[in-house]
C-alpha cells in the first residue's frame, strides 16, 4: 500500500471495515492530496487546526460545566453577599460614630445637647412629640457631619417605598417608622426612639415604658430585599446620657449573643456578634 491508487478497488464499506488500520498506514501525502481530499483553510499535516466534537462530547462538557455551575456559583454568590454585608456594615458604623463625635466637638458634651425630654423622660408617651424630636435630633447632630444622598424627614417605610423589616425565622413584617435617609454609599438609616418597659400589667402587658437610647435600624443595601434582621438589617444604638455609641447588645458575651441572634426576637442583636468577632461572618453565623 504505496499509495491511495491501491485502494481504488476496494468498496466504501471495505475501506470503512479497514479501521485504524487504514489511518495508521495511509502516508500523509495521501491525506494531503487535495484532490481526492479536500482540505478546509488553515488545515496543517492533513488535520484542520479545529477539531470538531459529536454531539454527545458537547452535551456531556455541557452537562459537566453545569454541574460544576451549580456547586461552586452559590457559594460565590453567598461569599460576596458576606463580603458586602461586612463593608457596607463596618462603613456605616464609621459614619454615625465620627457623626456624633464631630457634633460632640461643636455643640459639646452630650449632657448640654437640646435633648430635653428625651433623656429619662417617658418618650413613648402617646403624647410625647417624637416626631418632633427625633427631627430636631437627627438635623441638628448627625445629618450635617455625614453625606445623605435623600433626606426623607420623619415617615414611615410604606410612605417612602421601603418594604419594613422582616424576622429571619417566622418572616413577620413590620412597618418602620422614624427620621429616615439614605446615605452616600446607598445605605438606609432610620433612627428612632428605644423604649424598656418599667410597668407591666397582671396578664404580662407593658403599660409604661422609658426612653431608653436612640437607636439606628440600618440596612445595608438600601431599599433591595430582603430586608430581613440578621441578614441586611441591623441595630446601632446611642446612648446620650452615657455618650455611648455601640451595635445594639454590646454588654452580652459572645455566647450569648450567637443564641440569642438565632431568634426571632433576639436577631437584633447579630450586629454586635458580627463585631466582636472583629467584623467578620463566622461559619456558626446563623444567617449566612
Amino acid at each position: 500500500m504505496n499509495n491511495y491508487k491501491s485502494y481504488k478497488g476496494f468498496t466504501l464499506a471495505e475501506i470503512s471495515r479497514l479501521g485504524i488500520l487504514a489511518q495508521q498506514e495511509i502516508p500523509n501525502r495521501v491525506w494531503n492530496d487535495k484532490k481526492l481530499f479536500p482540505l478546509p483553510q488553515g488545515a496543517r499535516n492533513g488535520f484542520s487546526k479545529h477539531a470538531a466534537f459529536t454531539l454527545a462530547e458537547v452535551l456531556i462538557t455541557l452537562g459537566i460545566i453545569g454541574i460544576v455551575a451549580a456547586m461552586t456559583i452559590p457559594t460565590l454568590v453567598a461569599n460576596y453577599q458576606k463580603k458586602q454585608t461586612l463593608v457596607k456594615l463596618k462603613q456605616t458604623y464609621s459614619i454615625l460614630s465620627q457623626a456624633l463625635t464631630m457634633a460632640q466637638v461643636e455643640h459639646g458634651d452630650t449632657s448640654t445637647w437640646d435633648v430635653s425630654g428625651i433623656r429619662g423622660g417617658d418618650a413613648l408617651d402617646p403624647n410625647f412629640p417624637k416626631e418632633e424630636k427625633l427631627t430636631d435630633f437627627s438635623q441638628k447632630y448627625l445629618l450635617p457631619y455625614m453625606k445623605v444622598a435623600k433626606d426623607f424627614g420623619y415617615t414611615t417605610g410604606s410612605a417612602i417605598g421601603y418594604d419594613g423589616r422582616y424576622t429571619p425565622i417566622s418572616g413577620k413584617y413590620y412597618n418602620n417608622q422614624g427620621y429616615m435617609f439614605l446615605l452616600s454609599n446607598n445605605v438606609y438609616v432610620n433612627v428612632a426612639f428605644s423604649g424598656r418597659c418599667t410597668e407591666y400589667d397582671d396578664d404580662g402587658s407593658c403599660i409604661a415604658r422609658k426612653f431608653g437610647n436612640i437607636v439606628f435600624l440600618v440596612d445595608v443595601n438600601g431599599f433591595n430585599k430582603p430586608n430581613t434582621m440578621g441578614k441586611d438589617l441591623f441595630y446601632m444604638q446611642f446612648d446620650v446620657v452615657e455618650k455611648k455609641f455601640s451595635m445594639m447588645g454590646s454588654d452580652t458575651d459572645r455566647t450569648a449573643l450567637l443564641n440569642t441572634c438565632k431568634t426571632d426576637s433576639g436577631s437584633q442583636f447579630c450586629g454586635q456578634l458580627i463585631f466582636i468577632d472583629n467584623w467578620q461572618i463566622k461559619d456558626d453565623y446563623p444567617w449566612y
